[in-house]
């Protein structure tokens, strides 16, 4: 039964680090010739270089869907979830340990893409990217390879034969406290051709963080922020389509809120979240603790297609005690939301 994942930050900062060099490239033309899809196990691979000493922990990898996949005419598009990326393999040098492998690494075996949202092919690595070289400016270099699928389904037969499409995508890469390491930019073709087989009777699920609520700020600006506890709300910033049985989980990536300056932290738990449906019909709701554990907010019953919006609420408890000697600054953590059939 395949998942449909949405990541994204509470809170980001962006400063340049350039003791690592990122680069990728692709081979990124791929031709639909049935309603299985397709996939293209060399479509993008990625390199971290670096040259003497590095010691780099959770270090994160994302891609951005810029833009709708359109055709090249204008008329048609391709749903951003019908798109995914798959880790095929991880080879490099370093010393005096060799580069670590995919599990190592923690790569999830299959990332959707998602409109108005960054999507974590690394989401956060178990593994550092490390070098302590024997002689001095010692040469690293990690490269990871990734496949590209398109879903099979019976909406492929909607386009006319021929039609291409064209994907915009960012990669970016993060260190530790979300400073941008580089970033790549790089177009995916899709050619549908002429489709063999029977259009299948397939299940539809897919989730959406609206851009107001793709990068989430709870803000303290008072004391009476934290007497009171304080929230913030993205009024529809979550959307849902299913044609079954639903459920919708979230969980933090990281264990705690990192600084974006220093090595100051404040444990997820003291951020709590709820999803407000703006359709009552045939759902539950349930507030969570954020936790790196994944947890249900939502669950429904539907016998078609159905599209459900939410607002999402993140808040804090009053005079939460996780918060009284936590230093000014921005903190952040990622947040990885799932839709799966229940």
């Amino acid at each position: 039964m395949n998942k449909v994942l949405i990541a994204l930050f509470i809170t980001i900062s962006m400063i340049v680090d350039a003791q690592v060099s990122f680069t990728s490239w692709t081979n990124s033309y791929l031709q639909v010739n049935s309603y299985n899809g397709n996939s293209n196990p060399d479509s993008y691979t990625v390199t971290f270089a670096a040259n003497g000493n590095l010691n780099m922990p959770y270090w994160k990898l994302s891609a951005n869907l810029k833009q709708p996949i359109l055709s090249t005419d204008g008329k048609y598009t391709i749903p951003g979830n019908k798109i995914s990326f798959q880790p095929i393999s991880s080879t490099g040098q370093a010393y005096p340990n060799p580069t670590p492998s995919l599990a190592q690494i923690g790569v999830p075996p299959n990332v959707f893409l998602q409109e108005n949202a960054e999507v974590f092919l690394v989401p956060q690595s178990n593994a550092p990217l490390y070098n302590m070289p024997a002689s001095p400016n010692g040469y690293y270099n990690l490269q990871i390879k990734f496949g590209i699928t398109i879903m099979g389904g019976a909406y492929l037969g909607t386009y006319p034969t021929w039609t291409r499409f064209v994907a915009p995508v960012e990669f970016t890469a993060y260190d530790q406290y979300n400073n941008v390491i580089g970033k790549v930019n790089h177009t995916f073709d899709f050619h549908i051709a002429d489709l063999t087989g029977t259009p299948p009777v397939t299940q539809e699920m897919s989730l959406k963080v609206n851009l107001n609520a793709a990068n989430g700020l709870l803000e303290f600006k008072s004391m009476q922020d934290y007497n009171n506890g304080n929230s913030v709300v993205y009024p529809g910033g979550l959307q849902i389509k299913t044609n079954t049985n639903f459920q919708i989980k979230v969980k933090s990536l990281q264990s705690h809120l990192l600084s974006n300056i220093g090595n100051y932290s404040i444990p997820v738990s003291v951020v709590h979240l709820a999803l407000q449906p703006l359709e009552q019909s045939n759902q539950g709701v349930f507030p969570i603790t954020l936790s790196t554990v994944s947890q249900t907010l939502a669950k429904g019953n539907v016998s078609q297609t159905t599209t459900y919006n939410y607002d999402i609420k993140y808040f804090t408890l009053p005079q939460d005690e996780q918060l009284i000697n936590a230093k000014p600054t921005e903190y952040s953590t990622t947040l990885q939301y799932e839709i799966t059939p229940q």
